[in-house]
């Protein structure tokens, strides 16, 4: 690669085709007369506002497709020579078809959005894709051919390159010598920084640097890590990933990298954004078709087309979560720490985050039903358990019932959801579980969901002492009621479960408690429903601290 093919900026707008060519599947080309169309910008269609421009791209996001204000945009763009309409997904192929002759007759193009894709996502990337402008075809990379550009640029920098999504995930990397340090080995191998060196770079305020800056960030050697220099790929406000070298054993990087480093950046914009749109379209649709069979809507054999998964085998879901808040950062390291976690018993498993953490299905479990149920439990045990090291924090997996084929997987997901919310609401010291073996948490939570809102006629012990405890603020005499009854009425075994002295106790429950709850401890009924309300209060506290 000469000096001036690496240095060259790009100044030319962003042509329809390339524009095409970089968003990928996340867009389908109906009609496309002139490919070579200059996109002057990209516009969201409101009739109200200023009239079409020559080499507008037009996006229609507030019109049907099957509208005759839909064919009429058609006729306007193409009398002011836009680039092109991109219309809403439209499933009929003869519209379609109709709508391809239109725009071919008026000399407009015409796209539509992907099914899976949401107008903010689509014209987000759309922009991003006419701001980075025709890719150079200097360094002879192939689009999206991320190995290439990173031996190129390592060549450049002398030093060892990895290519990085905005989660540090490495999408590429080279070498010219396997002179390498420990965390750089690691990250390779594992495909992804150390999470202890992204929490340390987090706490630092390096990755707050590196993606609020355009310049390259230079990290000098310490006794345990090399030489480092990085720069983010961003365009806007897009965060596209990051380009990594680390200098070899032995060695330091010369200061030309950073103006390669800078050249790289912009060259592996498109590069980039071309390997998102492709993988991000497959994987959207994956997923698409992952949560229709879930939710019971979907084709088992469409799902199985595009993920190779097993049909007809023998499948299960398993339901993950966290024992307590689970936040965007838990949600999104649950996910990753997920579906990184070896493949199950099948040949295959598919991830889908969902509101309480993931849903993992297994697909192409043994034949014989028990043994299919042994490697279920078994993948539900390793995977609880493996978890919890890794996030520091309480994994649960509810585990739903073998069965036969992917077309039945939404019956399992059922299931296994169900034991999630048992584990979660239970006492029991089980990290996963299936259903029936919560079957007792699964029907009380059921029970407080269902009295959660329904109103007394009468003051209760309870509502006595939670009126005391906000008038005083101390919740103290409720814990109390609560270890009573928790330790069937033995109130040695009440005091010890708080840590305080019998004696204490069993004083303050005759003198306090009960006197104010006025609760008649040897009725049953009474017990009962003192129970169910203070197991309804703690109910309704995890509700409401969680996110």
């Amino acid at each position: 690669m000469g000096e001036d093919a690496w240095d060259r900026p790009t100044v030319r707008p962003q042509t329809l085709e390339g524009l095409i060519d970089l968003v990928g599947h996340q867009i389908e080309v109906a009609t496309l007369p002139r490919a070579q169309t200059p996109v002057r910008q990209l516009v969201v269609y409101d009739p109200l506002d200023r009239p079409i421009g020559r080499g507008d791209l037009v996006v229609a996001a507030g019109l049907d497709s099957d509208s005759a204000e839909a064919e009429k945009l058609l006729r306007t763009a193409g009398a002011a020579e836009a680039a092109g309409v991109v219309l809403r997904e439209n499933r009929n192929p003869g519209r379609k078809q109709q709508l391809a002759a239109l725009a071919e007759q008026a000399g407009t193009a015409l796209l539509f959005r992907a099914t899976w894709m949401t107008w903010p996502r689509l014209i987000n990337t759309l922009g991003t894709a006419a701001a980075i402008g025709p890719v150079p075809d200097s360094a002879n990379v192939p689009l999206g051919d991320l190995g290439k550009l990173a031996r190129l640029i390592a060549a450049q920098v002398q030093g060892a390159v990895t290519i990085e999504d905005p989660d540090s995930r490495v999408l590429a990397h080279y070498a010219e010598s396997a002179e390498l340090d420990p965390i750089r080995i690691h990250t390779i191998s594992t495909g992804q920084v150390p999470e202890e060196r992204r929490r340390a770079m987090t706490e630092d305020g390096f990755f707050k640097e590196l993606w609020s800056s355009k310049k390259v960030l230079h990290r000098r050697a310490t006794d345990r890590i090399p030489e480092r220099m990085a720069v983010a790929v961003q365009v806007g406000d897009e965060r596209l990933g990051s380009i990594w070298v680390a200098a070899l054993n032995g060695r330091t990087l010369q200061d030309s990298a950073v103006d390669a480093l800078q050249v790289a950046a912009r060259l592996a914009a498109a590069h980039l954004l071309h390997h998102h749109s492709r993988h991000h379209g497959h994987s959207e649709l994956l997923a698409e078709a992952t949560r229709a069979v879930l939710d019971g809507r979907g084709s088992g054999a469409l799902l199985a087309r595009h993920s190779g998964l097993p049909a007809d085998s023998r499948c299960a879901v398993l339901a993950v979560g966290v024992d307590g808040p689970l936040d965007d950062d838990l949600r999104v390291r649950l996910a990753r720490h997920a579906g990184w976690h070896p493949a199950g018993p099948g040949r295959s498993s598919l991830l889908l985050p969902c509101e309480r953490g993931v849903l993992i299905l297994l697909a192409g479990l043994a034949a014989d039903p028990p043994t299919a149920e042994l490697q279920v439990a078994d993948y539900g045990h390793r995977l609880a358990a493996d978890l919890t090291a890794h996030l520091k924090t309480r994994v649960l997996v509810g585990l739903g019932p073998v069965q036969d084929r992917l077309d039945h997987a939404s019956r399992s997901r059922e299931s296994a959801e169900l034991a999630l919310s048992g584990l979660l609401f239970g006492r029991a010291a089980l990290d996963h579980a299936t259903v029936d073996e919560v079957a007792d948490a699964v029907a009380l939570w059921h029970v407080l969901e269902t009295l959660r809102d329904l109103p007394l006629p009468v003051r209760t012990s309870v509502f006595r002492l939670v009126e005391d405890a906000g008038q005083k603020g101390d919740r103290s005499l409720l814990d109390a009621l609560r270890a009573y009854l928790e330790n069937s009425g033995e109130l040695g075994r009440a005091a010890d479960s708080l840590g305080v002295a019998r004696t204490t106790f069993s004083d303050r429950f005759h003198k306090k408690v009960l006197k104010i709850a006025r609760l008649k401890v040897a009725d049953p009924d009474a017990r009962l429903l003192a129970h169910l309300q203070l197991r309804l209060l703690d109910h309704e506290s995890d509700r409401t601290t969680a996110p």
